[in-house]
């Protein structure tokens, strides 16, 4: 039986002083700060005006986001070259951004995930070359809009995580951040769908990547730590996961799926009581009485 959600409860979180999202400023420091935003942004120097455009694309799907689920993160933008990224980013790798921390880590330079993604575009089978030509061209650094969209991913995971809830399985925290990423683009960058959604789907039409497995036993088991074009897949999955459910249900879906999982204090006192045992409810208000 689905619970009735307050339709700001996300919003309580935040009021209550539950977030739960602490930002590591250590990565901050030396780097540029960009003003002007409803978050910090820090960026390498030789990366600033790319940093701008992430963080302007970032600061509208902050406020999409927060409107539709009624709550607002703290976090920061960390854009970085590559050398910076191999003294501050927790990933060696330079290949795709990530949520860490409070922390966005984002690539201000081409990626090594963006070049593997325009070789195997270069590989495909002639029909689907010519769509990815319709829509990308073929110019270097063609699949660049695609990645610069990957920022409104990672900001989702800053809007879980800063909620004291965690989705029951990987998968569906990750299909969630791309739900909340298609829902963005449709909303705000309609012009920009096709850009979003044409490499994934052409890629699984024509089986352009060869993932080494392609189950959720498989994903559960080794998220985060999964061989990198094989993640790619699944995200691209997810991602046509994400547009069906929100061109079908439409975009308060997101709001739907959040509510499904976010249990306050109470709420949770309530089911370790009644389905534990009721000494199991009261863990939570009993934490600072003496023992």
């Amino acid at each position: 039986m689905p619970r009735e959600n307050g339709p700001d409860e996300a919003a309580v979180f935040a009021d209550a002083g539950t977030s739960r999202a602490v930002i590591d400023v250590t990565k901050h420091q030396g780097l540029a700060a960009l003003p002007g935003f409803p978050f910090e942004v820090r960026t390498s120097a030789s990366t600033r005006e790319q940093a701008g455009r992430l963080a302007d694309r970032c600061a509208r799907a902050y406020s999409y986001l927060g409107d539709v689920l009624s709550f607002r993160p703290r976090c920061a933008l960390v854009v970085l070259n590559r050398a910076d990224w191999s003294e501050r980013a927790s990933s060696p790798s330079y290949v795709m951004p990530y949520y860490n921390a409070g922390n966005l880590f984002l690539t201000g330079e081409p990626s090594d995930l963006t070049g593997w993604l325009e070789d195997v575009a270069s590989s495909a089978p002639p029909a689907a070359a010519r769509e990815l030509d319709q829509v990308y061209g073929t110019g270097a650094g063609r699949l660049a809009p695609f990645a610069d969209m990957l920022v409104v991913h990672e900001l989702a995971h800053a809007f879980h995580d800063g909620v004291p809830f965690v989705f029951p399985r990987s998968w569906l925290m990750e299909l969630f951040a791309d739900m909340a990423l298609y829902a963005f683009v449709a909303a705000e960058e309609p012009g920009r769908r096709l850009h979003f959604e044409t490499l994934p789907r052409v890629a699984l039409e024509y089986g352009l990547l060869k993932p080494v497995a392609r189950d959720l036993r498989y994903f559960e088991a080794f998220y985060p730590y999964i061989e990198p074009l094989t993640y790619v897949w699944y995200q691209f999955r997810f991602t046509m996961m994400a547009k069906r459910l929100v061109d079908a249900a439409g975009p308060n879906v997101l709001r739907r799926l959040w509510d499904a999982f976010a249990l306050t204090d109470e709420q949770l006192a309530g089911v370790l009581g009644g389905r534990v045992h009721p000494a199991a409810g009261q863990w939570l208000a009993g934490w600072d009485e003496p023992q």
